[in-house]
């Protein structure tokens, strides 16, 4: 073979691996033509593809044949159904337990027992809201989607526990839905009907509270918290995270069926949702809570940026001092940064409310702030430290990236 032509193959090589090389790289930090919120590192695709053949192993390995050798030694079929509920409870505590960077709470404060049959609602937020139910009881059917009564992976299981999809209408499910309610067991559905991309309670649909109605039961509301942090809608890969369900109070229904009444209902429980959220949003969401993501979003950035970010947030307890403090609600805080704006993304990210303007010296630090994906304009702006900017509170960082002083007028804190 000539010289040529062997320079010419290696040549060849060198650009496919290369052109391989990039494209992986790319896949890393871009979905098609966005970037990602954060970018796929390692660890996060080694821990997903963990915790999916963990599932698949569940459903396959253990599901199955304890569903047969069910089937074989339990012939009465009341009996039969409530062991393999007890086994669903189970085997979703044991899934969820099992999950790496994920933290489960279960909060009952209110001392709901489930001995009474009712409508359970939860807000909607992501793919482990169904676990995280099934954990609270074995006594509960859920009524799904048609894609997931259908669903090639574990649409058996749904089927066989005796989950119904909604595709014809409530009317349709009710005679079966009694039968199950008299039987002692409480009827699951999520009034959202979908689930929002930033984790807000979204319109409830009056469904589930006619369906309580018809049924003659209470409605036993439950709050799920973080889910949609752990693995969002618009993600596939799981996140590090805390997951968190908590009872309140039941709901009385009354005997009118009329429509308005059902709105008027339907508003109501979504207000309580949407002021409790808020609570745990402001106990929950701390500077601790979203350290490791805004970490995330500076990986594959310039080398310097990424470990320096990493750094900042160890010497400064993540922020907690500038971040985990009261701000008025509608004010502008000013930030003097010089953490590449990672104390600017915390601000805001626990503080919703407010608008933040990260003021920023260094040209390479503030292209860098800059490329941080998903940037909540306006609310987070990133702009040159000689721009001119009025706000309501003033908080100032150190050459070396520690907070010195925060300011609100003419108070110093």
């Amino acid at each position: 073979m000539s010289a040529t032509m062997i320079t010419i193959i290696a040549t060849t090589a060198i650009l496919l691996i290369a052109t391989g090389t990039w494209m992986r790289y790319r896949w890393f930090i871009y979905c098609g033509s966005s970037k990602r919120d954060i970018p796929v590192t390692v660890r996060r695709f080694m821990f997903s593809l963990y915790s999916l053949a963990l599932f698949i192993f569940m459903v396959y390995g253990l599901a199955l044949p304890y569903t047969i050798i069910l089937y074989a030694t339990i012939w009465n079929k009341e009996r039969r159904l409530f062991v393999f509920h007890k086994f669903l409870q189970q085997s979703s505590l044991l899934i969820i337990r099992l999950m790496p960077d994920i933290h489960y709470t279960f909060n009952n404060a209110v001392g709901e027992k489930f001995d009474k049959p009712g409508v359970i609602i939860s807000n909607h937020q992501g793919h482990f809201d169904l676990m995280c139910i099934m954990m609270m009881t074995p006594r509960l059917v859920v009524l799904t989607n048609s894609w997931v009564w259908r669903n090639p992976l574990y649409g058996w299981i749904i089927r066989v526990a005796q989950f119904y999809p909604v595709k014809n209408g409530l009317d349709y499910n009710i005679p079966k839905l009694k039968d199950l309610i008299n039987r002692g067991y409480s009827v699951v559905i999520f009034p959202e009907g979908t689930r929002s991309a930033d984790c807000s309670i979204l319109r409830f649909h009056t469904g589930a509270f006619y369906l309580a109605e018809k049924l003659g039961v209470d409605v036993i509301p439950v709050i799920l918290h973080g889910i949609g942090h752990c693995i969002p809608k618009t993600d596939f890969m799981l996140r590090p995270g805390e997951m968190y369900l908590e009872v309140m109070d039941r709901v009385k229904i009354g005997n009118s069926a009329d429509e308005m009444h059902l709105r008027k209902l339907s508003r109501h429980v979504r207000s309580i949702y949407i002021n409790r959220y808020k609570e745990l949003q402001q106990d929950r969401e701390t500077a601790m809570y979203f350290s490791r993501y805004v970490i995330n979003k500076y990986k594959y950035l310039p080398h310097q940026a990424n470990r320096s970010v990493s750094k900042l947030f160890k010497i400064n307890n993540c922020y907690a001092e500038a971040v985990d403090i009261r701000y008025e609600s509608g004010s502008t805080v000013i930030v003097h940064d010089t953490s590449f704006g990672s104390l600017s993304w915390m601000l805001s990210l626990v503080h919703s409310d407010i608008t933040v303007i990260s003021k920023i010296y260094n040209r390479n630090e503030l292209d860098t702030a800059m490329s941080t994906p998903r940037i909540p304009s306006p609310r987070l702006q990133f702009v040159d430290g000689i721009s001119p900017a009025t706000g309501d509170y003033l908080i100032t960082m150190s050459p070396d990236g520690r907070v010195e002083q925060i300011v609100k007028k003419d108070n110093t804190r």
